[in-house]
């Protein structure tokens, strides 16, 4: 676009900036905006639709129309507000008269272009023709677009609403798979009842019921058959105990008959004594199988009552059976009426997929042929486009061969101007022709040609001195958000340190005074950033003033404010030279204990004549004086424990505190005024 030079350049983030800034890969100055800082830019405007609507009035006299160039851009949210930075206040009309009474118009005041590529601004700079990087404006190619703008948001939203009812069926469709798949589960569920009803307690009762129906008809059988024999031998057995009670009455008159029948027998004995043998085995076997007839007719009694109680078990455990059944029987008749319910509402939804298929079915061919429009618009599109770069490709061509074109391109079909082609023909533009190269021998004979390039080099002097004046604003306004980047980190910090140092420095201090704390605050109205005081409370109550702390605590708010500050930034190696001079042995063990437990990460050089600060070392150093020379020992084992637990030097050590305590009360008034005053100096 001959409006826009391609100064601004959308990245990821301020690393991707730096890196293409270091590299130098772009050529010339450019101003790289990261993505991640697009939200933060929150003072863009758009020109309003009431300055919009004052424009369109103005170019209704023109019989134009008035767009906002923003509203001509398709681009993604995430650079929103850098393109509404850039194009917010921008409005693009169609002819050059147009774009000055709109660019100029009280209640607009905006920028205005021209579809083939004129600058108007409000400020008084308007620029125009075709720049020397580009062949033809953008903007004729976007005007062409932004007119199918609203058939192509229209279509989207059709499509939109396509999409939203395939997707609102599918949901159908997935109802359907779901309730397909409960019908196979209901009918797999009902075939394993089934099964389970046949291995199933009830079932197996009742095939059991069965099998003993099928058994008791031939033992029903048998038991009449045994009962009818059972008649006959009872009978039998009557008939013979009648035959024996009547034998006592007759035995007299059989005694003789048979002492008669007797003498004949054996009369006869000698002559059948084979017959005699035979009707003895004779009388054997009737013997025999009378026997076994009444050991079968004892055998079919005990089947018989086992039969009995078999039957009378089979009766009890009949209504059991029976209830099973019936309740197996209604199960089945449940599960039977679900799943010719579940088919019913199958076919339901069966009908009801057809019909959706079939409403899908039309959607598709509706979104195929929507499809087809849309290709058919994007090949008018495209065909446009070539059409467009054949024109811009002849209209180049002609630039270059007659370079004044570019000067003058500007006052191209104007009504009433001098470039008006409304009924212009070739012979008139020939005689036309003939006569201004007549005039422009007459004024090349009177005009400077070099007054006219020096006025084309100052005019581009001034707009490069303009370009450098917009760049130093932009590198101006970017220094000073870096400024107040830096700022709020500086404050970040601070406020960082101060937490961390007013934590470490309360711990340190209560370590060295158990029933004291101590704290950093700033003063009543001020920030942290403006100052901080230390205030220091013995058993919950706050001291006014340092002044009225002893000089042992204050040496030690000193130390501990100290050593908080290098806790906040560590330091390997600390050296302290007599730091428990002053104090007395319990703040010298106390402040051997606070190293101990506060500094277990760092190393300790420490000077000291005290036994308190012994019993915390690591290793401890002696040094001697003899002969003119200092010397250094390290003194290990037995040495170090007995210095350590020396009770000797411990009461020496005791000794010399109390005399330095007594010896700073007995100076004057006045030295002790100086005193307190040089700790004070030391203090602050």
């Amino acid at each position: 676009m001959y409006i826009f030079q391609y100064t601004n350049v959308v990245v990821r983030n301020q690393d991707v900036a730096r890196v293409l800034i270091e590299s130098q890969c772009l050529p010339g100055r450019r101003t790289l905006i990261p993505i991640s800082e697009n939200h933060r830019n929150s003072r863009v405007t758009v020109i309003n639709e009431q300055s919009l609507q004052r424009a369109q009035r103005v170019a209704e006299k023109y019989h134009e129309n008035v767009v906002r160039l923003l509203d001509m851009i398709e681009y993604p949210e995430c650079v929103g507000n850098t393109f509404k930075a850039i194009c917010g206040q921008i409005i693009v009309v169609d002819s050059l008269d147009c774009a000055r009474e709109v660019a100029y118009t009280d209640g607009v005041k905006s920028r205005t272009l021209t579809k083939r590529g004129d600058d108007v601004r409000p400020t008084g700079v308007m620029s125009g023709g075709v720049s020397e990087h580009s062949k033809t404006p953008i903007i004729n190619a976007v005007s062409g677009i932004y007119k199918q703008l609203d058939e192509i948001k229209a279509l989207r939203v059709e499509l939109t609403d396509i999409r939203k009812y395939i997707s609102a069926t599918e949901n159908k469709h997935t109802k359907y798979k779901e309730l397909n798949s409960k019908l196979q589960e209901s009918e797999r569920r009902l075939a394993v009842y089934q099964s389970n009803m046949k291995t199933s307690q009830a079932g197996m009762v009742q095939q059991d019921i069965d099998n003993l129906k099928n058994e008791i008809e031939p033992v029903d059988a048998e038991i009449a058959d045994a009962s009818v024999k059972l008649a006959a031998l009872q009978k039998k057995i009557t008939d013979l105990e009648s035959k024996k009670h009547n034998d006592t009455q007759v035995r007299e008159k059989r005694k003789a008959e048979i002492c008669a029948q007797l003498k004949e027998i054996e009369a006869r004995a000698a002559a059948n004594n084979d017959s005699a043998a035979k009707a003895r085995r004779a009388v054997l076997q009737i013997q025999a199988a009378v026997d076994e007839l009444r050991n079968t007719i004892d055998n079919e009694k005990t089947q018989c009552e086992k039969k009995q109680e078999e039957l009378r078990e089979l009766e009890e455990s009949l209504p059991a059976a029976e209830a099973a059944y019936e309740a197996a029987s209604k199960e089945h008749k449940e599960v039977s009426a679900k799943l010719h319910a579940l088919k019913t509402e199958q076919r339901t939804i069966v009908d009801r997929l057809a019909k959706v298929a079939k409403d899908i079915t039309m959607m598709r061919k509706e979104e195929t042929r929507l499809k087809c429009r849309i290709e058919d618009k994007e090949k008018e599109v495209v065909r446009l486009k070539e059409s467009e770069l054949g024109h811009k490709k002849f209209a180049s061509a002609l630039l270059k061969k007659y370079e004044w074109l570019v000067d003058e391109q500007v006052h191209f079909n104007k009504k009433g101007g001098i470039y008006d082609f409304d009924g212009y023909t070739v012979n008139k533009g020939n005689n036309e022709l003939k006569e201004f190269t007549d005039k422009i021998e007459k004024l090349e004979r009177s005009l400077c040609m070099k007054n006219v390039s020096n006025l084309d080099t100052c005019e581009a002097r001034v707009m490069d001195i303009k370009n450098k004046r917009a760049k130093l604003t932009e590198d101006f306004n970017i220094l000073k958000r870096t400024i107040a980047v830096l700022d709020r980190k500086k404050t970040d910090e601070i406020h960082r340190a101060h937490e961390s140092v007013n934590a470490d420095f309360g711990k340190i201090f209560n370590c060295l005074l158990p029933d004291a704390s101590a704290q950093l605050v700033p003063p009543e109205g001020k920030t942290v950033c403006e100052g901080l005081e230390v205030k220091v409370a013995f058993n919950g109550v706050v001291k006014d003033s340092l002044h009225e702390l002893s000089g042992g605590q204050r040496s030690l708010v000193a130390l501990s404010l100290i050593l908080a500050m290098l806790k906040f930034k560590p330091a390997p190696l600390y050296i302290l030279d007599e730091v428990d001079a002053a104090l007395d042995l319990s703040h010298t063990a106390n402040i051997g204990k606070m190293i101990k437990a506060h500094f277990r990460d760092s190393q300790f050089i420490i000077v000291s004549l005290k036994q308190g600060m012994f019993s915390n070392a690591d290793a401890l150093f002696q040094t001697h004086f003899a002969d003119g020379h200092s010397s250094c020992t390290l003194m290990s084992g037995a040495e170090l424990k007995k210095l350590q637990t020396d009770k000797k030097l411990a009461a020496q050590a005791t000794e010399v505190a109390e005399a330095e305590r007594e010896a700073t009360k007995k100076p004057s008034k006045k030295s002790a005024k100086k005193t307190v005053q040089n700790t004070d100096d030391e203090m602050e």
